[in-house]
Formats: structure tokens, C-alpha cells, sequence
């Protein structure tokens, strides 16, 4: 039998995509290889964000093509969808060995359905709900990548929660490259009492017609915590102009189904940056809205992005995101260095800041994120939390802390359980 190997980089989007591209070998009869070099097919599932993902890419594809097992190489993802290939000099495949397939959906076993069954090494399962992105950030080459914008039907995101669930997976992860773009029409039915009419047969007092209805990203959601089983619901992560007042209420009408947890992209607490970023909000409607937030939910973990060294920040921009950050209640930082992506406008702003200043930026900002992670779990010490198993004795609480199981819980736990919060541990997943 025939094995696959596939390397996966970048977001949950790419890791979802890798499940559908499994799914496909495992239809077509392939089974899984433990290593690469046992493997007849190897397939790198690509990422471009930034210069480090490329990188990361290409020292795979070096490598597998040193391999004595000759397997086929197949290379897709975003990388792959960049007019340049400039990945095949520096990973040494001047001969183009490696096979190029730019549509990611030809390697799935349904390219118009994209659902899962299961979630391969994994205790929580993601479901991609949307993908693409025409927000065209400044700094950001996704939208050049991923410029398809498609939204998964609400009917087919249900089906798919609600096999998942069914398969043992307490917590989705709804996810997507813009997550809060997720957008469906739904046909309503209208009915008016007229005043009677006599028609042919008898009298009515009735006339109907239908509508189309927008639905947004809280509709779906809205759908989805009224399946009657025994599962939570984590969004990725949305963006501030998204966040509406149904979802918040959806969060505090429905606490056992959607996770005490937002991640909400800030990248930068200068508004000079922000605006330079094409980001739309400043600072001060940041600020406002996470301290209605934290007013209604005091318990959630609020997590977000920074990107520190963008072309043109000085000092003092970068003084006031370390005093906006400082200020507010943010449970953990993910902390980006700015890397230059040909072909965006950000590329080619003037006035670069030097890679060894970003060094020394980004160091100041992940002491800061050491300092909100102690602050937030200490905050939470003591408390009992609706938790989840993650693997290696480790269980995952509704607000986003990492916790060892509890006593007497088997290694392997099914569905939600408690879960007192005594520290914090790292994770793997």
C-alpha cells in the first residue's frame, strides 16, 4: 500500500486543509507514513506570511529532495500561489522536481463540500467556516493569495459540528482567514393579515412572500449552540469591527457552549500605525470596546496580535503600544516581528526599521506578555473551569489556560469536565 506524508505550515486554516488532504489519500487507499523518508508521496502545505514561513518551506523541500526514497514531492498552500518562484533556487530545486498545485481544493476528497470527519492527532477539532480576505492590511500578502472569498453554508457547518462532536470532539475551533466575514442569505417568510378578499373557493385573509435575509457571523453562531449535544464552541479569532452586541449576548446567555475566550487583532496601539497599516479602527474605539467587553464578561481571556517594527514606527509609536498594552487587560500577546512581503504596500514604504532595533522591540513586548500571562492566571488561581482534555495529561480551560488533568481523570477523558486552576502549564497544541 502506498503511503503520504504531509507537511503542514502556518495558521489553523492550512491545519484543517491538511485534514481534508488526508481524508483524499485515505479514500484513494494511501496510508499514513511515520517518517518522510518511508513515504511515496510527500506533500508541503505551505505558508508565505511572513519571511521565516518561506524559510521554514524551503529547507523542507531541501530536504526531501535528498531523500534516498524518491518520493513524489507536491508543494501547495500560499507559497505556491505567488507568481514567484523564487522558492526553487533557494531550496535547490533547479531541475522542478517538486510539482506545483496551486488549487488546493484538487487534493481534497470534496472540493465543494470541504468537510471533515475527523481531526487526525488532534483532541479539538477545527472547522474552517470561511476562507479568503479583501481587507488588503498594508503589511499583509494574504489577500493576494487567498483573494477567493467564500463563506461555508450554515447548513453544512452544523452537519459538520455535529458529526465532530459525534466522533468525541468537545471543543471546535471555528476558524477561518477572516473569520467575522463568515456570510450566508436566508430565504424568510413574511405573512400580512389583509383585509379579506373573496376568491374563487372561499375567503382569504392572507399573502405571503419571501425575502432574503443577511446573516452574519453571530446568526451562525446562533445556530450553532442550540445543537442539543455536549460540546463549546472557540472562535480563532475576529477582528474589533466585528465583535456586535448579538455575539457578546450569545456569549453570556449561552457560557457552557461558547468559550470565555476572544482573540482580537490590535498589531499596533499607535494610531499613526494603525492608519499607515490600512487598519480600521483607532486606538481609543480598541480601548472602548474592550472595556465593554471586559464590563459584561470580567472572567474571559482577551489575547490579540502585535506587529512591532512596521516601516516608519519610531520610539514613540512604539512607547505608546507598550503603554496601550500595558493599560489594558489582555491575557497573553502574540508578538510578530514585521516582515517584508514583496508586492504588498507596506514593502515599499520608506524608512525601515533596522532588524536589530525590531529585535530589541520585540524582547520588551514578550516580557510584557510574560508579565499579562502571570497577571491573568494569577487572577484565576483557585477557580473551577469547564475544561477540556488536550493530551499529555494536559486539559484546556473555557478561558484559554493550560492545566494539568485533574486527580482521578483518565489520561484520556471524553467531553467537558472541571478543572480547578492551580497553575498554569505549557502546551503543545
Amino acid at each position: 500500500m502506498k503511503k503520504y506524508f504531509i507537511y503542514t505550515f502556518g495558521c489553523k486554516v492550512n491545519q484543517y486543509e491538511t485534514q481534508l488532504i488526508t481524508e483524499k489519500f485515505k479514500k484513494d487507499g494511501f496510508e499514513p507514513a511515520l517518517k518522510p523518508e518511508e513515504a511515496d508521496v510527500i506533500v508541503l502545505n505551505s505558508c508565505t506570511v511572513t519571511a521565516e514561513a518561506d524559510k521554514e518551506c524551503e529547507y523542507f523541500i531541501r530536504k526531501s529532495l535528498k531523500l534516498k526514497n524518491k518520493p513524489e514531492l507536491i508543494l501547495t498552500g500560499c507559497l505556491a500561489k505567488k507568481q514567484s518562484e523564487e522558492w526553487r533556487v533557494k531550496s535547490g530545486d533547479t531541475n522542478g522536481k517538486v510539482r506545483v498545485i496551486a488549487d488546493k481544493t484538487a487534493l481534497y476528497k470534496n472540493s465543494e463540500k470541504q468537510s471533515i470527519e475527523t481531526f487526525d492527532g488532534r483532541s479539538r477539532a477545527f472547522v474552517k467556516i470561511q476562507d479568503g480576505c479583501n481587507s488588503f492590511c498594508s503589511y499583509c500578502i494574504v489577500p493576494y493569495v487567498r483573494n477567493n472569498i467564500w463563506s461555508k453554508p450554515e447548513s453544512a457547518v452544523l452537519e459538520e459540528i455535529e458529526n465532530l462532536v459525534k466522533n468525541d470532539y468537545s471543543e471546535i475551533v471555528l476558524t477561518g482567514i477572516h473569520v467575522g466575514k463568515w456570510q450566508a442569505a436566508a430565504i424568510t417568510n413574511y405573512e400580512w393579515n389583509l383585509p379579506p378578499k373573496v376568491v374563487i373557493g372561499g375567503i382569504t385573509n392572507q399573502r405571503q412572500f419571501t425575502a432574503m435575509q443577511e446573516l452574519k457571523l453571530s446568526d451562525l453562531i446562533g445556530s450553532i449552540v442550540r445543537i442539543p449535544l455536549d460540546f463549546r464552541i472557540r472562535i480563532s479569532s475576529i477582528e474589533l469591527n466585528e465583535i456586535d452586541d448579538a455575539l457578546i449576548n450569545l456569549m453570556l446567555k449561552y457560557p457552557d457552549k461558547i468559550c470565555r475566550h476572544l482573540h482580537i487583532p490590535l498589531q499596533s496601539g499607535s494610531d499613526e500605525v494603525l492608519k499607515n497599516m490600512n487598519r480600521h479602527y483607532d486606538s481609543a474605539a480598541f480601548e472602548k470596546k474592550v472595556k465593554e467587553i471586559m464590563r459584561l464578561l470580567p472572567d474571559i481571556a482577551l489575547t490579540t496580535d502585535v506587529i512591532t517594527g512596521f516601516p516608519g514606527e519610531t520610539e514613540a509609536n512604539h512607547k505608546e503600544t507598550v503603554n496601550f498594552i500595558e493599560r489594558n487587560p489582555f491575557a497573553r500577546l502574540h508578538v510578530f516581528r514585521y516582515s517584508d512581503r514583496e508586492g504588498t504596500k507596506a514593502s515599499a514604504f520608506p524608512n525601515k526599521v533596522a532588524p536589530e532595533e525590531i529585535k530589541r522591540r520585540s524582547k520588551e513586548l514578550f516580557e510584557i506578555d510574560a508579565e499579562k500571562r502571570n497577571a491573568f492566571l494569577s487572577k484565576n488561581i483557585g477557580q473551577k473551569r469547564k475544561a477540556v482534555a488536550i493530551g499529555n495529561g494536559k486539559a484546556l480551560t473555557d478561558n484559554y489556560i493550560t492545566v494539568n488533568l485533574p486527580a482521578g481523570i483518565a489520561e484520556k477523558p471524553k467531553g467537558i469536565f472541571e478543572a480547578v486552576i492551580t497553575e498554569r502549564v505549557e502546551s503543545e497544541e
